[in-house]
């Protein structure tokens, strides 16, 4: 109690007379918490002169589906003065390099509403469509329920196709009263405003949708014929159709100016009756956002810039290792259970030596916990007025050799020290290698699970993943638990998986920095799995959303004469589709909900729900008035009992191979 006394001293003074804060609001909230808990459990404890005895501490898939006629786009992210700086410096090479000069760049900087982003779609001024924004291509029908938000307008007085994009929200009271309600009632609370704004406009009663008060913010339309030169232009044009627009934005012409807004902001924020989590930055001039266009995920003339994450405190018990799949240690932090957003965190991660060097990390520390959205949470730093004498500091060599890995320490490229595995075909290297190639995200081996795969390594009978499509029955009658059923299923997703796609191939491959969306692009724009290994450092480069990093990457690993050898001799095994997992839309299927049940012989539930998807369809868990279909296999469950009861059309089997097929 005297210990954490005197940090929450330490960093009052540090906010309220220096303006020099190390720990941010929620990391210094948790603290005194912490004390004011203690103090209430230990009374007689309590020092007269403690800091909670000051004035002024304070703690204080029910919809179809609908293809958007814009693609939606997300925004790219920086946490820091000096990523707004280098990103200005970008936006300027890109537009000299497209033979664009400007001297000086002018922005709008708007609030980011933290809310659920909704589409709008009107047409002859009357709204025919409301949608979220799902994947960015296909979303959720919500229009009913959007019908119902007061300050969304029915019609509008421009009569072109338009489409408008916003943020739905609630407010901090409205969430405050339903919870209080909802928790009366013996029913589930929500962890944050912007939850409960969600799944409001996902009910499927329309009077809970209106009972709620929910608000809205609109930023942005798109229209093939509405066009003004600035973004400052739309704003106000996007006000005269009638939608709220919020009017906390500034037109700025540097990144001093966005700062400052920025740094107001963060201070502001909490006494605004919406949640907002940073700023969004825009070019004004609405002919660069032409010239700049789109990465793979996002636009290149616009940027979050997200206030700092939410922070807790709390202990370090342990720390362990995690094998990569190219044989990099990941020190991960084990901690004492904290909840942060609405979830509970009981690891970080540590990212790598140098890491864990800068925190001065010890065993037992008060360590501050920052989660970022649905980032993985990490220790952003130590408390060592708190650390307890004779801690022991934490120290990755010793908990290679406890762990019994045969590893080293060297210096990255980006100039960090990482520990990696000595032998690049040690067990355990190749044993999430082959975990990772038989993943959803890879070909999708159904019943190739760790343990099997553990069994096929200490077995022999696997060394490389192309041993896979090589094993015998007799092999796998050796295997502990095997049985006759369970090896003829394994030996079928084996033959299932033996035709893929050329995305798939390219992922499964675990080449670094090369996930599922960089497959996506290079196997695109290749198009041919014999080129790749021929393929040069300035064909990679030139494909858009792949940069110099990703392609010394695919060049480097394909000068490893055994990649080589493997990639040949998979290709050789394998039947590759080249149309690189592009959705083959079915009207039939498009836009419909289906929900699957019992065993479909011959297919596995995954396939299925692939195949489905790539018609444009979708697949759930739960029957529901709106789902579209229910395929019934063999031994159906509850669910068919439910749909018949909702009406919901059945279908079989051999009904949707026809479909499929057709």
């Amino acid at each position: 109690m005297e210990q954490l006394a005197e940090e929450i001293r330490y960093h009052s003074r540090l906010y309220y007379e220096e303006d020099a804060a190390e720990i941010s609001d929620e990391a210094y909230d948790a603290l005194y918490r912490e004390l004011v808990e203690l103090e209430e459990k230990y009374p007689e404890l309590r020092d007269l002169n403690s800091p909670t005895q000051k004035v002024g501490g304070k703690t204080n898939e029910k919809f179809a589906k609908v293809r958007h006629r814009f693609r939606q786009w997300s925004f790219d992210n920086i946490f820091s003065y000096e990523e707004l700086v280098e990103w200005e410096e970008r936006l300027f090479r890109m537009l000299e390099k497209e033979g664009v000069h400007r001297e000086k760049l002018e922005y709008v900087v708007e609030l980011k509403i933290d809310g659920l982003k909704v589409i709008l779609d009107y047409e002859n001024g009357s709204l025919v469509r409301a949608a979220t924004r799902g994947d960015g291509v296909v979303g959720e029908d919500v229009t009913e329920n959007v019908k119902v938000i007061r300050d969304i307008p029915i019609t509008i007085p421009d009569t072109h196709f338009l489409s408008f994009i916003g943020e739905v929200w609630i407010s901090r009271q409205d969430f405050e009263r339903i919870n209080k309600e909802q928790e009366e009632r013996g029913e589930k609370t929500y962890a944050n405003p912007r939850n409960l704004a969600a799944g409001t406009l996902r009910q499927l009663d329309v009077r809970v949708v209106e009972e709620r008060n929910l608000h809205s913010f609109f930023y942005d339309f798109n229209s093939f014929n509405v066009r003004f030169a600035t973004h400052k232009e739309e704003l106000d044009f996007i006000q005269s159709q009638g939608f709220s627009v919020n009017k906390e934005y500034r037109v700025v012409s540097s990144v001093e100016e966005i700062q400052s807004f920025y740094e107001s902001w963060v201070e502001w924020r909490r006494s605004m009756p919406y949640g907002i989590d940073g700023i969004v930055i825009k070019l004004n001039e609405r002919k660069l956002w032409d010239v700049l266009g789109y990465t793979a995920k996002a636009p290149r003339f616009a940027i979050a810039y997200k206030f700092p994450a939410e922070q807790k405190t709390t202990v370090l018990r342990d720390v362990a290792l995690q094998v990569g799949r190219t044989g990099v240690l990941t020190p991960v932090a084990i901690l004492d259970p904290v909840l942060i957003d609405g979830s509970t965190v009981k690891r970080a991660t540590l990212h790598n030596a140098s890491e864990i060097e800068r925190l001065d990390l010890h065993y037992g520390d008060t360590v501050i916990v920052e989660k970022s959205g649905d980032i993985i949470p990490k220790i952003v730093r130590t408390l060592p007025r708190l650390r307890q004498k004779g801690a022991k500091k934490v120290d990755v060599r010793e908990i290679v050799e406890r762990e019994g890995l045969n590893a080293h320490e060297e210096i990255s490229p980006s100039g960090v020290k990482i520990w990696k595995l000595d032998d690049p075909h040690s067990r355990e290297l190749l044993l999430q290698q082959l975990r990772y190639f038989v993943s959803k995200k890879g070909l999708d081996i159904e019943g190739l699970g760790e343990k099997t795969i553990e069994l096929l390594l200490e077995y022999g009978f696997v060394t490389k993943p192309s041993d896979i499509f090589s094993l015998a029955e007799e092999d796998l009658e050796q295997l502990p638990s095997f049985k006759e059923k369970s090896i003829e299923n394994l030996f079928n997703a084996i033959e299932k998986a033996k035709k893929t796609s050329f995305r798939a191939f390219l992922t499964a491959l675990g080449i670094p920095h090369v996930g599922e969306e960089v497959a996506k692009l290079i196997a695109e724009k290749i198009r041919n799995p014999q080129k790749l290994p021929e393929v040069t450092r300035e064909e990679l480069v030139s494909i858009p959303g792949v940069g110099d990093v990703v392609a010394d990457s695919v060049i480097e690993w394909f000068r490893n004469e055994k990649n080589r050898e493997e990639y040949e001799r998979l290709r050789s095994i394998l039947t590759i589709s080249c149309e690189a997992g592009r959705k083959k839309l079915d009207p039939f299927f498009s836009g419909k909900r289906f929900v699957i049940t019992g065993t479909i012989e011959g297919m596995s539930r995954e396939e299925l729900k692939r195949k489905i998807e790539e018609r444009g369809g979708k697949v759930s868990s739960q029957v529901s008035a709106s789902t579209d279909y229910l395929i019934v296999g063999e031994k159906p469950g509850s669910k068919k009992e439910r749909a018949e009861k909702l009406g919901v059309p059945l279908m079989t089997p051999e009904e949707l191979n026809r479909r499929l097929d057709a």
